[in-house]
């Protein structure tokens, strides 16, 4: 089978540009995902895959700082190869440049006679899909397959969208879904997804994410803090808009007694500058602002407890399954979440759920794990450990994926 992953990928090379000239916040944990599963597909000896990607970045001006993104080609893991289009970053016109370069890009991938030719597009980002469309158009024996991290209109979630971004947006969409119908399967993240996507008869499969098991379990964590002699660590590392709780989880570590905790926050976004303000105020609050992923890893493995703020009571909740949550459980640190309703509950043993959407819930449940002995947060951090690395591992993952494609493909 021949694969070509297109998506919004950026490699580590490019990485420090980017979190220099991002103004916003920087999506590591897609950018983590996409890896993570092409690493799983690299395992597969039959599949044969290349990347294509336009890096997800902001727009210039406002959340970028170059109006023009180089091209850039390398080989991964002296493997496969990897493509990134140069495109004119400017909102409202990038899309259009990425549809046009990702386009011709594609030649080569059109012009293979290989009998099974499939086209795994991440993310229902327009520019995308309209690519993979060309292809299909082009040859109508290539598969498209769409995996659907986030439904586009809840791709932003900031409070503060101006008449224009609206309007756009919707126009964004209606590209979208006029592309659905020559989808052939897909990759969901919520089963909830089907109805909105269209998914109707055709096949598809549920995926809330994947891990890497390089150099992971090899040995379980044992860095649980001493609550008698050493400070204890809340920590978050993610987005920072308001639609996440975080005003929550300020609020409800403030009234937090203890003084010897702290909650340590990572990342970008609308609410960034009242994180400032509480830091300021509490001085147990550390606003550690943007850090590259290895940093949040380190801060993630060093905490006491992690939290995802998150709450249950949005319509986009039934689209959602954070990948930070993956990225917490793997971490061998008990997860304080909310129950989602895109959290399947094969997860329920390994989450410390808040009962209800109020700060008094949220710190009652702060209280309850940061009070556990060291024994009992081990026990269960490794737990949830060990379910993660044995059932939602990337070569399992991918491996589902591609029987899925190789029983439609072969046909």
């Amino acid at each position: 089978m021949k694969m070509l992953f297109l998506g919004g990928v950026f490699s580590q090379e490019q990485e420090p540009e980017i979190i220099e000239k991002s103004k916003g916040g920087v999506q590591y944990a897609a950018n983590q995902f996409q890896w993570t599963l092409i690493d799983g597909l690299l395992k597969i000896p039959k599949l044969d895959i290349k990347i294509l990607s336009a890096p997800f970045i902001g727009s210039f001006p406002k959340e970028y700082n170059s109006l023009f993104i180089n091209g850039y080609h390398h080989v991964y893991k002296e493997k496969i190869t990897g493509d990134y289009v140069p495109f004119v970053n400017l909102w409202g016109y990038r899309n259009i440049s990425r549809k046009r370069n990702l386009i011709k890009q594609l030649t080569q991938f059109i012009s293979d006679k290989a009998n099974q030719k499939v086209i795994l597009v991440y993310s229902p980002h327009s520019p995308f899909l309209q690519a993979a469309v060309y292809a299909k158009q082009k040859d109508p024996s290539v598969h498209i397959c769409l995996m659907v991290p986030d439904l586009p209109q809840y791709m932003n979630l900031r409070e503060k969208k101006s008449l224009v971004y609206t309007q756009t947006k919707k126009l964004d969409i209606k590209i979208f879904e006029s592309n659905l119908e020559h989808v052939d399967s897909f990759i969901l993240i919520t089963k909830y997804m089907k109805v909105p996507l269209r998914v109707k008869e055709k096949p598809c499969i549920v995926v809330e994410g994947a891990v890497n098991i390089q150099n992971n379990n090899i040995e379980l964590l044992s860095n649980i803090k001493s609550s008698n002699s050493e400070e204890r660590v809340f920590a978050y590392t993610g987005t920072l808009n308001k639609k996440f709780g975080i005003l929550n989880l300020l609020e409800a570590f403030h009234q937090l007694e203890q003084s010897s905790v702290v909650l340590k926050i990572c990342g970008r976004g609308d609410a960034a500058e009242i994180v400032s303000e509480y830091a300021k105020k509490d001085k147990r609050i550390k606003f550690l602002g943007q850090v590259t992923n290895e940093e949040a890893k380190s801060i993630q493995k060093s905490a006491t407890v992690l939290i995802n703020p998150r709450p249950n009571n949005e319509e986009f909740t039934k689209y959602s399954f954070p990948f930070k949550t993956m990225e917490y459980l793997l971490s061998g640190v008990p997860l304080i979440a909310y129950k989602l309703d895109g959290i399947p509950d094969e997860y329920d043993d390994y989450i410390y759920y808040v009962q209800n959407d109020s700060i008094e819930a949220l710190k009652a449940k702060m209280n309850e794990v940061i009070n556990l002995s060291d024994e009992q947060r081990l026990e269960w951090g490794q737990s949830a450990r060990e379910f993660i690395l044995h059932n939602k591992n990337a070569e399992k993952i991918a491996g589902d994926i591609y029987n899925m494609l190789d029983n439609i493909t072969k046909k």
